[in-house]
């Protein structure tokens, strides 16, 4: 077995370790876009029911206490989302550094692993052409052996 094909599975395990990475980042952006769309929705609701309020005109101390209530519940709603949609951010951000790291690490052992295997390849072909220079080496000597013996029989 060749040192390539030994680091093969190292560079096989890198592989999956960045794919793994990539669908954890890929889940990390799914949360944060659902977060973002339901602070937008809740942001929405605020507004809407606030314009719904401003139409009715005048109300009693009751209604308009009770609207102020919810209102304050809707602001913090609104303000627990926000913090939601930061964590999220923060969450892909880092997980997005991990698999950029990983990618790194793949993309350098997948060097690594073509640099052996293309060392092992002029390797094995510098054999063959020694072996062919030394061959002719060594027929030439037989033919520089040769000639003396001819030379005497003549």
């Amino acid at each position: 077995m060749t040192r390539s094909e030994r680091m093969q599975p190292i560079k096989s395990l890198a592989d999956t370790r960045e794919r793994d990475a990539g669908t954890v980042v890929a889940g990390a952006r799914r949360v944060l876009e659902e977060r973002e769309k339901q602070l937008e929705q809740l942001r929405a609701y605020r507004a809407e029911y606030a314009a719904r309020a401003a139409q009715q005109g005048a109300a009693d101390a009751v209604r308009l206490q009770n609207y102020h209530a919810f209102l304050g519940r809707l602001a913090d709603a609104v303000r627990q989302q926000q913090e939601l949609v930061e964590a999220a951010r923060q969450d892909l951000e880092r997980k997005t550094a991990d698999w950029q790291q990983r990618r790194v690490e793949a993309a350098s052992l997948g060097k690594v692993v073509e640099r052996i295997a293309r060392a092992a390849r002029r390797r094995s072909s510098r054999p063959a052409r020694h072996g062919r220079a030394r061959a002719a080496r060594a027929a030439d000597a037989r033919l520089t052996l040769a000639r003396p013996l001819q030379a005497g029989r003549a």
